[in-house]
């Protein structure tokens, strides 16, 4: 949502709604989601009118809560143009290890075509971690703002013009105007202003300061949608009310209106649920913005605690404490009906091992931790992947050189790894394009492809690149990630790869053959490449040879009118190699009771008495070849694993 109204200070504006009559909104208690951390929701309990409004409170007295704004960009840093990169709340909360994030203030640019990634400025007083992001230029570009120091006391500027000081101050933000100044409802000097955009019914993001300066409130109004109509400003300033809050600012709004909290395992749950999903047709999705708050806080108090993961490619190690002593056992698999469970270990203990077998590579699962103290069942729930059974190299880089040439080159072996390209074009640095850059969201562009932004431009280009392979070629395939506009045909040393949105083969393509269709149909970049839509693909490494290898690659435009008038390259290459680890031995011991483990699957696990003699290794009764293991043996005694 984007500001158009002029505001006007005047001192009267607290005193238009004194007399104002509350509508019927109701709010639930307070119920803790993180120490120092409550979360409640509220409606309106309207008929014809409905409201979907979630709350979360933050205790700035509490020691472990810190706050995070929005960092400013570390390289070429420009004042109104570059001074954040776009961010979802759920990449901003998973690149920093938050436990609340929200969106902040207004940026731009506003459009909904810009995807995560792209540079963008804010407009008032931005501070992150004491660095400035974005200063207060003029009342119109935010007429509020609240402040805070590096042991969050907060300071509420309602109107903040000329602007605070921001002297000493670790962390600030910018909201557009105030909705609630000393408790009372400013909000309804707005009624009068219903024909601006900002002011009439939308989703809402708002944030409001007790009155005792303890509690930080976040509260967001989801809208336009079926379950939520969004809210005028005063109804937003109600619930702030209702909520605790004794001053409150209106933030960022509309599409950009959205919260999350990481769940056990620090994965991001929605709060509310936006509109910018729906506005764009991908269910789930949230909108990159310009500026994030994010919120630290330590974990609630619970009986499994200190949890760590050990994931191998096809077990995984499991480790906790409890604080009295109890059973160990973990279900677990592809899905949350986890599918698998390992054996009950029902010793008492304090310190939990267990150990997750017969894994696929690579994949994904979910788990649930148990222990047992008698009658009280202790879980913990999350998810773990298992590493890949293959090393991955990058051996061509998405800004690495190519040649290209604009020719004809239908019956000419142009793929071939001999082809002599001297008198291409180049070598220039990917990505290629001919793309306004009004309308590609996809960076980096390079290379100016010809004709340049003259039209007709080519239907077909032809683009090459060698690269250098050492090594066995043993068992490799070949991982492609491509950026492409609009369709391509993959060689290597000669050899047809892959194609993309072209006839499928042995169907003969040739220099005038138009593309199926564009890319990334059916998301807001449609026609366009986007980050949000590479072409990925994997093959055998069949043709690679050990030495130089080259790369040869055909992209097509797609037929009829102005679709066909832009054109987009770049693509990496990986090569996935199998992977080969080490099993190793561990053990834990308390109360004079021990656990050996170790991840990997196909050992047995052997003992000894005296290492004098290789002889004197056996395989411990069973045999053994499950981890964890608790040994009985008397004595000193020595273990080992063997395949």
């Amino acid at each position: 949502m984007k500001p158009t109204l002029k505001f006007l200070l005047a001192s009267s504006l607290v005193l238009l709604c004194a007399g104002a009559v509350r509508a019927a909104n109701s709010v639930t208690p307070w119920v803790p989601i993180f120490k120092g951390i409550e979360q409640a929701t509220g409606t309106n309990n309207g008929f014809s009118v409905q409201l979907s409004v979630d709350a979360v409170r933050v205790d700035l007295h509490d020691p472990d809560i810190r706050l995070l704004v929005t960092p400013p960009v570390t390289n070429n840093y420009v004042v109104d143009q570059r001074e954040t990169f776009l961010q979802t709340p759920r990449e901003f909360m998973l690149e920093h290890g938050l436990q609340i994030a929200v969106n902040g203030s207004f940026f731009s640019p506003a459009g909904y075509s810009f995807p995560s990634g792209s540079p963008s400025w804010l407009t008032g007083p931005v501070i992150s971690k004491g660095r400035t992001v974005s200063v207060q230029s003029s009342s119109n570009d935010s007429l509020s703002a609240v402040y805070f120091t590096t042991n969050n006391q907060a300071t509420f500027a309602g109107i903040n013009w000329p602007p605070a000081s921001t002297a000493g101050m670790y962390s600030a933000l910018p909201g557009l105007y105030p909705v609630l100044m000393n408790g009372v409802n400013v909000s309804y000097a707005y009624t009068n202003a219903q024909f601006d955009s900002v002011h009439q019914r939308q989703p809402r993001t708002a944030l409001g300061i007790s009155e005792d300066n303890r509690y930080l409130i976040l509260i967001t109004i989801d809208g336009r949608q079926e379950l939520s109509d969004g809210a005028f400003d005063y109804e937003t300033a109600d619930f702030l009310l209702l909520f605790g809050a004794w001053n409150g600012l209106n933030l960022d709004g509309g599409g950009s209106t959205c919260m999350v909290k990481a769940d056990e395992c620090g994965t991001p749950v929605d709060i509310n649920q936006n509109s910018y999903q729906f506005a764009v047709g991908r269910p789930g999705s949230q909108r990159p913005v310009g500026c994030n708050l994010g919120i630290y806080a330590a974990a609630l108090p619970r009986g499994i605690q200190n949890l760590t993961i050990q994931p191998g490619t096809s077990t995984a190690i499991l480790r906790w404490q409890t604080a009295f002593p109890s059973t160990t056992q973990v279900q677990y698999g592809l899905t949350t009906n986890y599918s698998s469970v390992t054996p009950l270990d029902s010793r008492m203990l304090r310190s939990h091992v267990a150990t997750l077998a017969g894994l696929i590579p690579g994949s994904n699962y979910y788990f649930r931790a148990m222990s047992f103290d008698g009658d009280t069942e202790h879980t913990f729930s999350c998810t773990l992947s298992t590493t890949s059974a293959v090393n991955r190299t990058l051996v061509i880089e998405m800004t690495d050189e190519w040649r290209f040439s604009t020719n004809n080159l239908d019956g000419v072996n142009w793929m071939a790894a001999g082809y002599n390209d001297s008198t291409w074009d180049g070598p220039f640095s990917a990505c290629f394009h001919i793309e306004s850059t009004s309308s590609a969201p996809f960076a980096p562009r390079n290379t100016l492809l010809p004709p340049g932004f003259v039209v007709p431009i080519f239907r077909t280009y032809y683009f090459r690149t060698p690269f250098v392979f050492t090594g066995s070629t043993a068992g490799i395939t070949l991982t492609f990630s491509n950026y492409i506009d609009d369709g391509a045909i993959f060689y290597l040393n000669g050899s047809e790869l892959a194609r993309v949105r072209l006839p499928a083969f042995p169907t003969p393509v040739f220099n005038s053959t138009a593309a199926n269709s564009g890319v990334c149909t059916g998301t807001p970049y449609q026609g366009d490449a986007a980050a949000v839509c590479p072409d990925v693909f994997s093959v055998p490494g069949s043709g690679l040879v050990q030495g130089t290898n080259v790369v040869a690659v055909e992209v097509h435009n797609v037929s009829g009118g102005s679709t066909s008038q832009d054109i987009f390259f770049g693509s990496a290459m990986f090569v996935n190699q199998p992977a080969t680890t080490g099993a190793r031995l561990f053990i834990i011991t308390e109360n004079g009771q021990s656990t050996i483990y170790w991840n990997g699957q196909g050992l047995t696990l052997q003992k000894s008495t005296d290492l004098s003699s290789p002889a004197n290794w056996s395989d411990v009764s069973g045999p053994v070849t499950q981890s964890p293991y608790a040994p009985n043996e008397a004595g000193t005694t020595f273990y080992r694993l063997r395949n």
